[in-house]
């Protein structure tokens, strides 16, 4: 019979120590984010809040913020599932749907200066209707300079992987235009 009060006991023990820790669980899905840094660059994971940086993660990388972590107003503690530890984000660079291809700042080193050469803007694809913008920044989200109209000639300076750096003719100012969006003259 005392054995039969101790295992009962010992039970009941575990029981109430676990309780806070499922009460405390309560809430806590992880949630899916993407990395979006506005100017391209990469986003720092630290070993805590404006702590020792761990690894960069590029912009579009997907990650799980931890919501059972504890973090300060303004950080969020992250995974990423091609690193095996976790660390503190800027939550300000996490955005909750994945970014499309224009929405992703272009890095400042990926774009290569060319010798200049004259290309005409098309319209949006499937919307002949539409024009594209001529923007400050490589990112479809940025501030529009202007809207160019299809056969506006342009002339780029620089090339990236998805912008390039283009001089407008029409007005003298230097913007970004995506490249699936002009025809080389």
């Amino acid at each position: 019979m005392k054995k039969v009060i101790s295992i009962v006991l010992a039970i009941m023990t575990l029981v109430g120590l676990m309780i806070p820790v499922f009460a405390g669980a309560e809430g806590t899905e992880n949630v899916t984010m993407w990395v979006n840094c506005a100017n391209g660059k990469t986003l720092n994971v630290r070993s805590s809040v404006n702590g020792k940086v761990l690894y960069r993660l590029e912009c579009g990388t997907q990650v799980e913020v931890q919501s059972a972590v504890k973090a300060d107003a303004g950080w969020s503690y992250i995974t990423c599932k091609n690193h095996k530890n976790g660390g503190y984000v800027m939550t300000k660079f996490l955005v909750s749907k994945k970014p499309g291809k224009y929405e992703i700042t272009e890095r400042d080193d990926n774009f290569v200066a060319v010798t200049p050469y004259k290309v005409t803007a098309q319209s949006l694809k499937g919307h002949p209707e539409q024009s594209v913008g001529l923007r400050v920044s490589p990112n479809k989200t940025a501030k529009s300079i202007r809207r160019l109209a299809a056969g506006d000639v342009l002339e780029v300076v620089a090339i990236g992987r998805i912008w390039s750096k283009v001089v407008d003719t029409a007005t003298g100012r230097t913007g970004y235009v995506a490249n699936d969006y002009m025809v080389r003259q």
